[in-house]
């Protein structure tokens, strides 16, 4: 049976016992045996320690249900992706709600070995300046060199602290300072006080404070890892966005035709995408899928793909299967496959008669989609050798007539309602 069903058992048991004793009482207050008054005394002192055993029993219960909060709190932060920070409040918090004490900081031994004030809190989960504790060092030596935890119930007569002048100046009442250990290894020190009530860290706590430590530490470790984590792999998104970018910027140097045109498209197709509501998340993956839309053309010779006359039907069909390239490119790649679908099907159109499979309407990924209205427009106002760019309002034009057939029409009107199309 759970604690907290066993301890309501016991309150409804003392209080059916406290009623009990009640009738007992009233029905003996109807006799006049003359033994009645000192039966009466005797259990109205009986009823009077059932109400403060039962008292005791709230207070217990009360204590034990915070401790067990304080616990399983470290545990989910044990088991939770919180950074190092987050992990940190969540400990101070806790253990200062836990004791009743007043403030506290915690120390990290960091990579050079030296212990650091990493948090330091007030009990109303305010930020302390670590000048604000001022207090002796010699305390968080002591439990560092010995790796035990120190709790005074009253500093200013505790002769452990005779010779520590901060404790008399800060008139420091209650102190508890806990080693943070992992696998017997100290990472680090909490440290709590009071500075107006004695007694507020009772000896028989130090069992509990062992093992809120021990978690704590846990969690602690486990937010350092993710953290590490964190910072891999933001260094490694640097990493494979430079390489993108190299990838598309050595396409616009191969097509001179084309330079520039990857990075507007870029840019433009991320704008429409927002516009569209699509979230921050995918937006990182559509922005990939632009810079790398034309990557198949990689695999196109020279020969064909900067070729100044008309195409052949071979050299067109050639052409043509630089989406089949880039899949076979970027797929094996587990990186790129949220990106992939720009790369793949931005060719295909909403009737059916684009290529390279021929995908109809709602086939269509949504990005390749968003993407191929924005190709279109920066194809057409762009200057190339061969011609000017066309106006704005044509090519705006062209696109509307476009709507059902090469393009969905909910994202023509979602282009055509952008209030800046110039990039």
């Amino acid at each position: 049976m759970p604690q907290s069903l066993d301890a309501q058992s016991i309150q409804n048991q003392l209080g059916e016992m406290n009623r009990m004793l009640t009738r007992v009482m009233t029905h003996l207050a109807r006799t006049n045996d003359g033994q009645t008054s000192m039966i009466l005394r005797d259990l109205t002192q009986i009823s009077s320690s059932l109400g403060t055993l039962k008292q005791e029993v709230v207070k217990n219960l009360d204590t034990h249900q915070k401790q067990v909060r304080a616990l399983v709190g470290v545990g989910s932060a044990i088991n939770s992706s919180l950074g190092l920070k987050q992990v940190l409040e969540e400990v101070m918090d806790t253990l200062i709600a836990l004791m009743g004490a007043e403030r506290g900081f915690l120390m990290l031994r960091e990579s050079d070995g030296e212990l650091k004030v990493r948090i330091a809190r007030g009990i109303d989960h305010v930020d302390l300046n670590e000048d604000a504790f001022a207090i002796s060092k010699t305390i968080v030596g002591r439990v560092v060199k010995t790796g035990e935890a120190i709790l005074t119930t009253n500093a200013q007569d505790d002769p452990r602290f005779v010779q520590q002048l901060s404790v008399a100046a800060f008139r420091l009442l209650s102190i508890l300072c806990v080693p943070l250990k992992l696998k017997d290894e100290l990472i680090g020190v909490i440290y709590v006080d009071n500075r107006v009530y004695t007694g507020i860290f009772q000896d028989e706590d130090l069992s509990l404070i062992s093992a809120f430590s021990n978690q704590a530490a846990v969690a602690i470790d486990n937010a350092r890892l993710f953290d590490d984590l964190q910072e891999s792999n933001a260094e490694l998104e640097i990493a494979y966005q430079a390489t993108l970018e190299g990838w598309a910027r050595a396409l616009d140097l191969r097509d001179k035709e084309t330079e520039g045109h990857t990075k507007r498209v870029t840019v433009l197709t991320q704008r429409l995408a927002k516009a569209m509501g699509v979230g921050e998340d995918d937006l990182v993956h559509i922005a990939r899928g632009a810079l790398l839309h034309d990557i198949g053309k990689m695999a196109i010779p020279d020969g064909v793909l900067l070729k100044p006359g008309e195409l052949t039907a071979e050299e067109r069909a050639l052409i043509q299967k630089h989406p089949d390239y880039a899949y076979e490119m970027l797929s094996p790649i587990k990186f790129l496959l949220p990106a992939l679908d720009i790369p793949y099907c931005h060719h295909e159109k909403w009737n059916g008669s684009g290529y390279p499979r021929g995908l109809i309407g709602d086939q269509i990924p949504f990005a390749a989609r968003i993407f191929s209205v924005v190709d279109v427009w920066d194809a057409l106002i762009s200057d190339r050798p061969y011609r000017k760019g066309l106006e704005p309002e044509y090519v705006k034009k062209s696109i509307r007539e476009g709507s059902g057939t090469h393009f969905d029409p909910h994202v023509v009107d979602a282009f055509l309602g952008l209030e800046n199309l110039s990039v």
